[in-house]
């Protein structure tokens, strides 16, 4: 059979012309309706991975927010610990300038004197009160018995025996039978001489410096010949020996040979520490003080030194030596 045209439009003319329009129209709607499914789906699923990256990211974000702020935390933890750290040094080196300031109040120390670091004013004050303290220690000063009240001073007196003017050496202290006698500085015994003549039971301390010190009426000894006493010491107890009237201490103190007044010495203490040197003329301070000064300034050098080996020590330990045993 052959196509034929006009039967085609007979039958196209003779058929539902409306209702191919419509499945036209319905299928040209329903490819469009695709279309925009299609484009949706599409657009949804692009916009469901945009989301989900985003929130990928806002989780990041959010993860990476903690950790800063948990770092920032514990910069801010630490910088709390070190202001207070560092606020405790600084209470701690106002202390120590108050302390030093007060230390070289005590030692009398110029505010003249240049600049020095804290290092410098330490050393300088740990001289001064080494100082001061050595001497305390060597040269005779206090009352050899605390308690004993002061009866007769230095100078020429009528003696109360043998009713004649003389010299009184010393100083009398009253004090019962068996009053302690401590020894008023360091010292060897120079002497122990048991007498009932004269100055009686006499204990003679000889002190570093060229001093020198005595002790009359004594009733017994607590120390013997070549025997080094401590300043503090006991040396013995008062008594009635010898030419006295009654239980006394008569105290004495020499300087090469010659008798000083133990007054300024009995007196003598750290805050009076420049008093000595003006009450007694006899003895050349400025060269005592300066020899004394260079004896604690090599101590105390050497104590540094000793220090600064000790912690170099520490931090670089020696290597330990080996021996073989196998020779």
């Amino acid at each position: 059979m052959m196509f034929n045209p006009k039967n085609v439009t007979t039958k196209l003319r003779s058929g539902d012309i409306k209702a191919l329009t419509a499945n036209v129209a319905r299928y040209t709607g329903l490819f469009i309706v695709c279309g925009l499914v299609t484009y949706g789906t599409n657009a949804i699923v692009e916009l469901y991975t945009s989301a989900q990256n985003s929130h990928q990211q806002v989780s990041k974000l959010r993860n990476k927010a903690l950790e800063l702020s948990a770092s920032l935390s514990e910069e801010t933890a630490l910088n709390k610990t070190l202001n207070d750290s560092l606020e405790k040094k600084t209470q701690s080196l106002e202390k120590l300038n108050q302390r030093i300031d007060d230390m070289e109040n005590i030692l009398g120390l110029s505010d003249e004197n240049p600049p020095q670091t804290i290092k410098q004013r330490v050393d300088t004050a740990a001289i001064n009160s080494a100082v001061k303290a050595t001497l305390f220690q060597l040269i005779p000063n206090g009352k050899p018995t605390p308690d004993a009240p002061l009866t007769s001073g230095f100078g020429t007196r009528v003696h109360p025996i043998t009713k004649q003017r003389k010299n009184h050496d010393g100083l009398d202290f009253g004090a019962s039978k068996g009053t302690p006698i401590y020894a008023p500085a360091d010292a060897v015994i120079e002497k122990v001489n048991a007498s009932k003549y004269g100055y009686g039971n006499q204990l003679t301390l000889n002190h570093t410096m060229g001093f020198v010190s005595t002790y009359s009426h004594m009733s017994k000894f607590n120390v013997k010949q070549g025997q080094f006493v401590n300043k503090g010491e006991l040396i013995g107890w008062t008594g009635n020996s010898g030419l006295s009237t009654g239980p006394h201490l008569h105290y004495e103190i020499h300087f090469l040979g010659k008798p000083l007044n133990p007054r300024p010495f009995v007196n003598w203490n750290i805050e009076n520490f420049d008093t000595l040197f003006e009450k007694e003329p006899n003895v050349e301070w400025t060269s005592l003080l300066n020899t004394v000064g260079s004896m604690v300034e090599m101590q105390v050098q050497l104590a540094s030194d000793h220090s600064q080996d000790i912690f170099n020590t520490a931090n670089h330990p020696k290597p330990k030596v080996t021996f073989d045993t196998h020779k």
